[in-house]
């Protein structure tokens, strides 16, 4: 059996300014800091590797919980580009927007008034990527990245937990492969959106076996996914909402005040936690 727990990033400088992120490479906010909680809360669960997105925010969160992990600490690897966020093109950096549902501009005619609305489902900012695109590229991190640990927890028949620090969208596309890949054809009953910062989700994989341990293959082995856990923010329980405005300043890990912090407290569908590389898009169409 395989756990593969999927955390998302703390909250970004890009987060608290409203814009879009994307492959941007903004830094932990000093309110992202409470990404210590998270490292703490995983800090009894042994992982057997932990795997991030290089971007900073996704990197530095991993790091944490990677420090929190008991001797001797588990292998990791922060360079997985296959579960960055999906790229936005031309619009990072730029103010999000709500399309206006009385007009029929496309998404060209937006950009050139200087407008970023949610793309349409399979339209694309220019340079960008599609949820195609990202969805495709999800498919490639779970047979690159995830399934190897599958196949050998079957092989050697003891079970394996991974970790992957990503971000919103990237993990809702994840979830959605890996359940593609269940023999049950299962349709997913949520859209898997809207992930706090800091908040993780937990997936189940295991493999009925049909052939001896060293013939194990996706094809013959059929493949039973669970999701068990989605949007989870138990480690934020105990820490307290601070009013103060330092979101938009780089995370500084000396600046121990700034843990009362915990992200996207009102969790409104436009909050500042949720902004643009983990919105919820359902909301949004």
């Amino acid at each position: 059996m395989l756990t593969v727990t999927f955390i998302r990033h703390g909250q970004s400088t890009d987060n608290v300014r409203h814009v879009w992120a994307g492959w941007a490479d903004a830094p932990l906010s000093q309110r992202g800091s409470s990404t210590e909680a998270l490292g703490a809360y995983f800090s009894k669960t042994l992982f057997t590797k932990i795997y991030a997105s290089p971007l900073k925010r996704a990197a530095t969160t991993a790091a944490l919980v990677l420090a929190a992990q008991p001797a001797p600490q588990p292998p990791h690897d922060f360079t997985i580009e296959s579960i960055k966020e999906q790229n936005f093109g031309v619009a990072e950096g730029k103010p999000w927007c709500s399309p206006d549902n009385k007009s029929s501009k496309s998404l060209s005619e937006y950009m050139s008034e200087g407008k970023y609305p949610t793309p349409l489902p399979g339209e694309r900012f220019t340079g960008g990527e599609s949820d195609e695109d990202l969805a495709a590229r999800a498919m490639r991190a779970v047979d690159e990245v995830i399934m190897p640990h599958a196949r050998s927890a079957m092989r050697t028949r003891r079970a394996e937990h991974i970790a992957l620090v990503s971000h919103g969208l990237c993990i809702r596309a994840l979830i959605c492969a890996l359940l593609e890949r269940d023999s049950r054809s299962i349709t997913p009953s949520r859209g898997y959106t809207g992930m706090q910062n800091t908040a993780w989700a937990r997936v189940i994989i295991e493999m009925q076996a049909n052939g001896t341990p060293l013939e194990i293959t996706d094809e013959d082995n059929p493949l039973i996914v669970t999701v068990t856990d989605f949007g989870r923010t138990d480690h934020l329980v105990k820490l307290k909402p601070n009013a103060g405005g330092t979101g938009k300043i780089a995370y500084d890990p000396k600046q121990r005040d700034i843990r009362a912090f915990f992200d996207g407290a009102a969790n409104t569908k436009d909050c500042e936690s949720d902004a643009l590389d983990g919105i919820n898009r359902e909301a949004k169409k």
